[in-house]
Order: structure tokens, then C-alpha cells, then sequence
């Protein structure tokens, strides 16, 4: 059983000889029970702060142990979140890389195309010039003969009216034939030179692209989509 201050204050001692002087006792007796009492109320208020700093010790405790779950979770989603947006962006270059490699070898293909058409085409106008320069050739040389022929067998001057009109309808006939002619020929070589003009503006732009892009990037790829939108539009 806990001794208190009322208990040391009604303590009483029995009286023999020679004892104790009784108000020397009952003095430091007083004196006893006031410091105990004193370290009475400061244990009891020391216990009380012991208990509520337990309390909160227990609650800062919980509280430390719900953020370290929080920081778990979060760093977990942070690395999900990191190795998706990792994948997510080797697959972007990766399929961005195989477009431009499809564009770059759909615009050599191009290229390669639009040369042998344009040797196609000037193959052919070679050959028409000199088909062209073997037929007026041909003509002139015939045109010459008849025209010896004619001065050989007949008298220019004395000539019947109908010697002359044959030699008007010839002169006629020759005019428009060689009018004909020369009018086909400069359309031929004016389409020529516009196909021409048009198939090294192709060849010099596609060029031009495939050397400036060797590395695409996304405004480089919606350049040459738009270009070739255009050329399978017209």
C-alpha cells in the first residue's frame, strides 16, 4: 500500500524514556509529508504527460506508417508510369523511323521513275528528229527533182495556162505540206520541252528533298506527304 502525506501527518509514535523530542519529530514529519506530497502531484502530473505523449507517439507513429505505404504506392505508380511512357516512345520512333524509311525509299523509287521516263521521252524525241529530218529531207529532195524535171521538160516562158496552174498547184501543195509539217514539228518540240522543263523541275525538287532529309523529322514527313499528295492529285 502507497504511503501518503495524510498518513505520515497522523503518524503516531508511542512516548518511552529518553526518546525522540516529540516536536522535532512532528516538525520534520510535517516537513516529510509537504515534500511528499509535492513529488506526489509531480509524479501524478508527469504520469498524465507521459500518457498523452504516448497517445501522440502512437498517432505520429500511425501517421509515418500510412505516408511510408503512400510513398510505396506512389513511387511503384511512378515506375509503371515511367516504363509505359519509355515503351510508349520506342514504339512512336520506332514506327516513325519505318515511315520515313518508306518515304525515303518510295521517293528514291520516284526518282529513279521519273529519270527513265524522262530517257523514255527523250529517247523518243530523238528518234522523231531524226524520222523529222529524214522526211523533210526526203521532201526537199523530192521537190528539187520535180522541180528539174519540170524546168527540163517545159518552156517556162511559153507555157499553156494549164502548165501553169499545175505548176501553181504544185507550189501550193508544197507550201501547205511543208506549212503542215512545220506546224507538227513545233508542237512536238514544244510539248517536248514542256515535259522536259517539267520532268527536271521533278527530278532537280526530288533531289533536292531526298539530300535535305536524310534525317526526317515530323515536319520534314508531312512535307513529303504533302508533295507527293499533290503529285497524285494532278
Amino acid at each position: 500500500m502507497v504511503v501518503t502525506s495524510m498518513d505520515i501527518n497522523n503518524k503516531e509514535f508511542k512516548k518511552v524514556f529518553r526518546g525522540y523530542d516529540c516536536d522535532e519529530v512532528d516538525e520534520f514529519l510535517d516537513k516529510v509529508a509537504e515534500d511528499y506530497e509535492a513529488l506526489y502531484k509531480e509524479n501524478s502530473f508527469l504520469k498524465e504527460r507521459l500518457e498523452v505523449a504516448d497517445e501522440k507517439l502512437k498517432h505520429y507513429s500511425k501517421i509515418e506508417e500510412n505516408i511510408q505505404k503512400t510513398l510505396v504506392l506512389a513511387q511503384s505508380a511512378a515506375e509503371q508510369a515511367k516504363s509505359s511512357a519509355q515503351n510508349e516512345a520506342e514504339l512512336i520512333i520506332r514506327q516513325a523511323n519505318e515511315s520515313a524509311q518508306r518515304i525515303i525509299n518510295k521517293a528514291h523509287n520516284d526518282v529513279i521513275r521519273i529519270n527513265d521516263d524522262y530517257d523514255s521521252i527523250k529517247q523518243e524525241f530523238l528518234k522523231f528528229r531524226s524520222k523529222f529530218k529524214h522526211f523533210m529531207n526526203a521532201q526537199l529532195d523530192t521537190f528539187s527533182g520535180l522541180e528539174k524535171e519540170f524546168i527540163k521538160n517545159y518552156n517556162i516562158g511559153n507555157a499553156e495556162n494549164s502548165d501553169i496552174n499545175n505548176i501553181n498547184n504544185i507550189n501550193n501543195i508544197n507550201n501547205i505540206n511543208i506549212k503542215e509539217i512545220e506546224t507538227e514539228s513545233e508542237k512536238k518540240v514544244n510539248d517536248f520541252q514542256t515535259i522536259n522543263t517539267d520532268i527536271e523541275d521533278k527530278v532537280s525538287i526530288e533531289k533536292e528533298n531526298i539530300c535535305e532529309n536524310e534525317s526526317l523529322n515530323d515536319e520534314d514527313l508531312d512535307a513529303i506527304k504533302s508533295f507527293f499528295a499533290e503529285e497524285e492529285v494532278k
